[in-house]
């Protein structure tokens, strides 16, 4: 039998049982719904996941300092030797060191982008400028700033971007920074909302590029600090938004943040706070373990793994659930094929006399079988496109904004949509196995006498 005349063949069989077509379609596509459900849920959560904890990096710090106490702990430092030897593990693809800023910072300004200027401490954290190659940031470079030197008595004696300190009378750059998207996802759902700020959305996000504001070095809103230098005046320009920036302080040159910590706290520039280490592909973070703990370093607990494992579990969970749906619906395919083999005994042994071999009459059987299967995966699909937008506009409208909300929680793609289809027509095929090699043994003469 010629795949023409399978067609036409299969196509009158399934508009002479156009009911049973449409409840076997039906019944499957139950199944095949909530397994691309669940399996898209999965992957969208997996998404957001990685937003928030960048993959294939790892961040070490002194043992003390791991965990929550990070945020509070400073008198540990790594050492420039225990990098070295970090260096040289095979699952380590690069390094970057960061150093906190280990004195107070006064920032101000905003008044372009808010109206007024805003005045806040300043947290920052130099990093190691490679960490950030290859990102598209802004107009100018995320670099130690090469100053020109030149005398100046205003900022116009001064070619843009530098302009002219009121201490040194002498051009300099703005100091580059960069932000963690996570910092502008915190503002939106919890610093805007709270003091009746603007959010800043994509076109804000843009203008920040080239932003500048001015921060006092060595001055606090909560006293007198002690450091070793008196104030000084100083600019910041923020050149983009990064995911390897420090998630919750200013982002800026190392070098930079070594030379501020040695003129304003000189007995807190040694060393280096964290590292942030870089996996080669494949690399698994407990990988380093060993190594780390013998050097007296951690792994900081970012929560992460812990939050990756979860969803990966409930993702298991409930796609097992679907595949025993889908397991039920194959069994209820073979029992309708196997009721439908029993019905159309006569019209086998009719195609049977006519010249129809065993391989045709199977091959009939299971090609309806896979006519259901491709239209109970593409049902089962939009079943699932459709639960998915219903909960994405539900929680829109209705869950409060919190960082990293996505616009929607599914992740819906046409590799999904083509195993949604090759499952359930695997589950057809299965099911109708048995009752297809049944009709092919059917002999003629008896078929045509029941």
């Amino acid at each position: 039998m010629t795949a023409r005349g399978l067609g036409k063949m299969v196509s009158q069989n399934v508009r002479r049982r156009r009911s049973a077509f449409v409840v076997s379609c039906f019944g499957l596509s139950i199944g095949i719904s909530a397994l691309v459900f669940f399996v898209a849920l999965g992957a969208g959560v997996h998404q957001m996941v990685e937003k928030v904890f960048p993959a294939h990096q790892v961040e070490v710090v002194p043992a003390e300092a791991s965990g929550a106490l990070s945020l509070f702990q400073g008198a540990r430092t790594i050492e420039q030797a225990a990098v070295e030897k970090m260096r040289s593990h095979p699952s380590v693809a690069a390094i970057f060191r960061r150093q906190k800023q280990a004195f107070p910072a006064l920032a101000s300004g905003g008044a372009e982008l808010f109206g007024h200027d805003l005045q806040a401490e300043l947290l920052a954290e130099g990093m190691d400028v490679a960490a950030m190659q290859g990102e598209t940031l802004g107009p100018e470079p995320f670099a130690e700033a090469a100053d020109s030197h030149a005398p100046c008595s205003s900022d116009s004696d001064c070619h843009a971007p530098e302009y002219c300190p009121s201490d040194t009378r002498a051009c300099e750059a703005p100091i580059p920074g960069v932000l963690s998207p996570f910092v502008l996802e915190l503002y939106n759902s919890a610093v805007a909302p709270s003091h009746g700020l603007p959010k800043i959305g994509s076109f804000l996000a843009s203008r920040f590029r080239g932003f500048t504001f001015r921060v006092i070095f060595g001055r606090s809103m909560l006293g007198a600090p002690r450091v070793a230098a008196p104030p000084k005046e100083r600019r910041v320009m923020l050149v983009g938004l990064s995911p390897h920036a420090a998630q919750l302080a200013l982002t800026i040159p190392l070098t930079t943040m070594q030379r501020l910590n040695r003129e304003f706290a000189p007995e807190k520039s040694g060393g280096w706070s964290s590292l942030v280490i870089a996996l080669k592909p494949g690399a698994q973070p407990t990988e380093l373990a060993g190594q780390v703990r013998a050097l007296g370093l951690a792994v900081a607990d970012s929560g992460a793994e812990r939050v990756g494992l979860a969803v990966t579990l409930l993702t298991l969970l409930f796609s097992l659930v679907s595949l025993a749906m889908l397991l039920l619906g194959t069994a209820n395919i073979a029992q309708s094929f196997y009721r439908t083999v029993a019905e159309r005994c006569h019209e086998v042994g009719v195609w049977r006399a006519v010249g129809a071999r065993a391989s045709d009459v199977r091959a009939i059987f299971l090609a309806e079988a896979g006519l259901i299967g491709l239209c109970g995966g593409c049902a089962g699909f939009f079943l699932a496109w459709m639960a998915g937008r219903v909960i994405d506009f539900l929680a829109n409208h209705y869950l409060p904004a919190f960082p990293f909300k996505p616009d929607s929680f599914f992740s819906f793609g046409w590799p999904l949509l083509v195993g949604a289809i090759l499952c359930s027509m695997a589950a057809c095929l299965l099911g109708a196995l048995g009752p297809a090699l049944r009709a092919a043994r059917f002999d003629p003469i008896e078929a045509l006498t029941r």
